[in-house]
């Protein structure tokens, strides 16, 4: 309520976010994550305040900045004993690195700055837990897979064994980091023990490993993440499941064909065609542009003519899928499309989905639903429970519950 010539002011701060509908997304999938403590919604919304509607360089600076006083203060608290005080600041610091992250690819500096501070603060903060978050380096071809486990917490996992194992990545620009907040501290206050980790192409992989891009056989990364998995579990640790998230659904899917150690598949949202997919997110005036363009011909070109976000996009998208142009990339997505993989997973399935992703994501969901082999049960999240965007970045706690109470029936059957 407001009192008309009142001289009390409740907050200076205004719940408002970005006309360009990408930065709001991306302002709401950083708020997510204080779900389970990673971001605070006055700090996002003060960075936001400092940030000019669709101009990507302002973002970066402004969660630049909240990232390093965050990180300031968890020093601080470190240094004076405080440990679950800089616990908590480190992990609101590390998303707020990789919120930057996402808009710095005109900058490679900036960018490969935002990447290792992201994790350095997501590390520090996983030295203290109880019991820590354990970082992974995977081993695959000629480099490795970044990553952490995430054991139960005590008290949680039955007869003092995890239920089953649990592992997840995310999508085009996620992080392993990232899916600790989305998966993984919801998985080990149940009672499961979870993977999360970076594929080809995915963030915290390219990051250390630049040639490591996309790639259409995303089963042999994750087959690779499944052999670690099975070198530490006990013949007793129950079943192992797979979640991917974005287009981590459609890497997920492929694996959960070809590897018969996935025992139950979580797609969120599904997909199972990426052109189509990026297609639809680009609009198809952009994607259908005759013309090829390389990174190279519109860097520096100003925003009057062409929007800052096409040229983050064009950066993005070529270096993480290792082409050199657009024409290149699109011929590359030509090859990202499950057929005959459908119709192979025989495992039950999650479907999850909102209900405002748009015709194209909701075509390819029921796609997946009618083309697995195995069971499937399908959630679709509505706007009135406030989890209808994309991978649920507005309501980490409900997709939680609805994806573990899903894994822990599951249990009980098997």
């Amino acid at each position: 309520m407001a009192f008309e010539g009142s001289r009390i002011t409740r907050s200076v701060t205004r719940v408002s976010g970005f006309r360009d509908p990408e930065f709001d997304y991306q302002l709401l999938r950083a708020m997510g994550a204080a779900d389970y403590g990673g971001s605070s919604v006055g700090e996002c919304l003060a960075a936001a305040g400092m940030i000019t509607d669709g101009d990507t360089a302002s973002w970066v600076s402004a969660f630049c900045n909240l990232a390093a006083r965050v990180e300031q203060r968890a020093r601080s608290c470190f240094d004076a004993g405080h440990l679950v005080s800089a616990r908590d600041h480190y992990l609101r610091a590390s998303t707020y690195h990789r919120t930057a992250e996402y808009y710095a690819e005109a900058d490679p500096d900036v960018l490969a700055e935002c990447g290792r501070r992201s994790r350095a603060c997501f590390e520090a903060a996983a030295a203290l837990f109880d019991p820590p978050v354990e970082p992974l380096s995977i081993p695959f071809e000629n480099g490795f897979l970044p990553g952490y486990l995430v054991r139960p917490r005590a008290g949680t996992a039955p007869r003092g064994r995890p239920l089953g194992t649990l592992v997840a990545l995310g999508g085009f620009d996620s992080g392993s980091e990232e899916m600790y907040f989305q998966l993984g501290a919801a998985g080990a206050a149940r009672g499961w023990q979870v993977v999360v980790f970076d594929g080809p192409g995915q963030t915290g992989c390219i990051r250390r490993n630049p040639t490591m891009t996309y790639r259409p056989d995303y089963e042999a990364p994750i087959g690779a993440v499944l052999d670690d998995v099975e070198s530490r579990r006990g013949a007793d640790d129950g079943f192992v499941a797979l979640a991917g998230m974005s287009i981590g659904s459609y890497f997920a899917t492929r694996a959960a064909a070809h590897d018969r150690r996935v025992a139950a598949l979580v797609a969120d949202s599904p997909l199972t065609d990426l052109s189509r997919y990026f297609e639809a997110f680009l609009g198809p005036e952009v994607f259908r542009m005759h013309r090829d363009i390389r990174p190279e011909d519109v860097a520096g070109i100003p925003e009057d003519l062409l929007p800052a976000q096409m040229l983050w996009g064009i950066a993005a998208v070529c270096r993480r899928f290792g082409v050199g142009s657009l024409q290149q990339w699109k011929a590359h997505l030509r090859a990202y499309r499950l057929d005959s993989e459908l119709s192979a997973v025989s495992c039950p399935a999650l479907s999850l989905v909102g209900e405002r992703e748009g015709d194209e994501v909701l075509r390819q969901a029921d796609e997946f639903a009618a083309g697995v082999a195995g069971p499937v049960t399908t959630c679709r999240f509505s706007v009135d429970d406030g989890a209808d965007a994309h991978c649920q970045a507005n309501n980490l706690r409900l997709a939680a519950q609805v994806v573990y109470d899903w894994l822990d029936d599951l249990v009980a059957r098997t």
